[in-house]
C-alpha cells in the first residue's frame, strides 16, 4: 500500500468575482475586477502552482514573498480549467509542464473548431501548451473531476495537516454558492454543478474555492456566525478578520491601510467600511488601530488594560472591550499575547496578535487559530 505523504500548500491569492448574485448584484453588470484563487502546492520536490490568476511578475513576487520561490522554481502549472483567469502568463514559468485535465484539454480543441464568441473570449495566450493531466498528478495530489463550470473542470485532492483538502475550481465558486448548492451564471451544467458540490460535501473536509478564501466542507447556512480572512501575511505578519452575526459586521484586528481595507471587505462580503458596526483593536499602536476614522459607524474597542495606557484619547473614542449578544466573541489572553475567541457553528476560533503554543490552543479547546503567519488548523 502506497505511503501517503502530507502536501504543504500556500493560498497566494484570496479570490474574488466581478459580480455576486448574494450581495444583489445583477449577473450583466461587472462592478469589479476577478481573481482567482491561486495556491502553492509542495508535494516533496514538485513545486506546483495552482489556477496562476495574476501577471508572472506579481505571481513570483507573491511566491517570493510567501514562499521563497521564484518562477524558475515552478515544476508544473495546473489549471482548473481553460478559462483566462485561471492560466495568465502560465507559459512564462520556464521549467514548468502546463497541465489541465483531459476534458478541458478537448473542450478546448472542440471550442476551437466551433469558433464563436466564446472562442474569441477563452482561446488565448498559452491555451495550446496545455497537456492532459495524469489522474495522479504526483504521488499524493490528485486529479478529481468536478464537472459544472465548465463539462472539463477538475479540481486537486490532497492531504495536509490531517484534514483532506479539495482545491476545486469554479464549480465551487465561494462559501455564498457552496452553501446555496448554486452555480455561477455562466456555468455549463447546473446539475453537474450541484453534484460536484455533493462530491466534496462527502468526500473532503476543506475546500478552497476558485474565487475565495478556505472554508470547511461541512459549512451552514444555519451557522449563526461567520467570519472571513481579509488578508494573506507572512510568517511574521497579521491577519484582519470579517466577522459577521445577525446585523453586526464586526472587524478584528484593523491593520490594513484604508484603500487596501475597502477593496478587501468588498472581495470579501460586498461590504464597505461604513457597514462596519464594531472594531476590536488587540493593541493600542499604529499598526493595530490603522485609519479607524473611515469605519465611521462604528464603536471602536481595546482591551481593559490597553483602554487604561491609551494616549489616543483626543483622536479617537475607544470603549472597554465587553462580551454582550451583539458582540459574542471572548477576550482572553493566551501564552501572553491578546487573542479574541469565538464560535462558528461547532468549530472554537481565536484570532490572536501574536503567536500561541498550540499547547496552549489545546487547552482552549481551539479548531482554527488565526495568528503570525496566517490560519493554523488545529482539529
Amino acid at each position: 500500500m502506497r505511503n501517503i505523504r502530507e502536501v504543504q500548500y500556500k493560498q497566494l491569492t484570496l479570490g474574488h468575482l466581478s459580480r455576486n448574485k448574494f450581495w444583489g448584484e445583477d449577473p450583466d453588470t461587472q462592478y469589479h475586477s476577478v481573481v482567482a484563487s491561486s495556491v502553492l502546492l509542495q508535494d516533496g520536490e514538485h513545486n506546483i502552482l495552482v489556477d496562476p490568476t495574476l501577471p508572472v511578475e506579481e505571481m513570483e513576487h507573491r511566491l517570493m514573498t510567501y514562499c521563497g520561490l521564484d518562477r524558475s522554481s515552478i515544476d508544473i502549472v495546473f489549471s482548473t480549467h481553460f478559462h483566462t483567469d485561471h492560466r495568465v502568463d502560465a507559459e512564462k514559468y520556464p521549467n514548468a509542464k502546463l497541465y489541465m485535465s483531459e476534458e478541458s484539454v478537448q473542450e478546448v480543441a472542440d471550442l476551437r473548431v466551433q469558433g464563436g464568441p466564446m472562442a474569441e473570449i477563452f482561446l488565448n495566450g498559452a491555451v495550446f501548451d496545455f497537456r492532459a493531466a495524469p489522474r495522479q498528478l504526483t504521488d499524493n495530489i490528485c486529479v478529481q473531476p468536478l464537472p459544472g463550470h465548465t463539462l472539463g473542470n477538475a479540481g486537486l485532492v490532497f492531504t495536509s495537516g490531517g484534514k483532506r483538502i479539495l482545491l476545486s475550481g469554479d464549480t465551487i465558486m465561494n462559501p455564498e454558492y457552496y452553501m446555496a448548492r448554486e452555480g455561477y451564471f455562466i456555468d455549463a451544467s447546473q446539475e453537474k454543478t450541484v453534484a460536484s458540490m455533493e462530491w466534496a460535501r462527502q468526500n473532503v473536509d476543506i475546500i478552497i474555492p476558485g474565487h475565495g478564501d478556505c472554508f470547511f466542507a461541512d459549512l451552514s447556512a444555519s451557522q449563526k456566525l461567520s467570519w472571513r480572512k481579509l488578508n494573506l501575511c507572512t510568517n511574521d505578519g497579521e491577519t484582519a478578520v470579517l466577522v459577521q452575526v445577525g446585523e453586526e459586521n464586526i472587524l478584528i484586528n484593523p491593520i490594513l491601510p484604508g484603500p487596501t481595507l475597502r477593496d478587501a471587505l468588498y472581495d470579501a462580503r460586498g461590504l464597505n467600511p461604513s457597514q462596519i458596526t464594531r472594531v476590536i483593536c488587540m493593541k493600542n499602536d499604529p499598526q493595530h488601530t490603522l485609519d479607524l476614522p473611515i469605519m465611521d459607524n462604528a464603536v471602536y474597542y481595546l482591551p481593559e488594560e490597553e483602554l487604561r495606557n491609551s494616549k489616543n484619547g483626543a483622536r479617537l473614542a475607544f470603549s472597554a472591550w465587553e462580551k454582550t449578544p451583539q458582540l459574542p466573541i471572548d477576550l482572553i489572553n493566551i501564552d501572553g499575547t491578546v487573542g479574541c475567541l469565538f464560535a462558528s457553528g461547532d468549530r472554537k476560533i481565536v484570532v490572536s496578535a501574536g503567536v500561541c503554543t498550540k499547547q496552549a490552543l489545546s487547552e482552549l479547546e481551539v479548531d482554527v487559530a488565526v495568528m503570525d503567519g496566517g490560519v493554523q488548523i488545529l482539529r
